[in-house]
């Protein structure tokens, strides 16, 4: 059996870029953004708080990213 971790990776990997939104296994629905401290954030859209920080889009990707997680095709519309 291989097993081919890289094709993998950058499929799931693709999804952390800034201004894309993930849902979860719960269908919790995360933002990820830039911060002030010139690294990354995850923001909670349903309470509106900033779940984790990190330095790099790998950092998030490693800590947070799950094979369950959805890219969301979300729009934002002015009021």
């Amino acid at each position: 059996m291989k097993i081919n971790f890289k094709k993998t990776k950058e499929k799931y990997e693709e999804m952390y870029k800034v201004g894309n939104v993930i849902k979860d296994e719960n269908n919790v629905l995360y933002l990820i953004t830039t911060n002030v401290d010139d690294g990354y954030s995850i923001v909670d859209l349903n309470n509106n708080r900033v779940f984790g920080t990190y330095k790099t889009l790998e950092d998030l990707y490693i800590n947070i990213g799950d094979e369950a997680d959805k890219l969301i095709n979300v729009e934002i519309n002015e009021i």
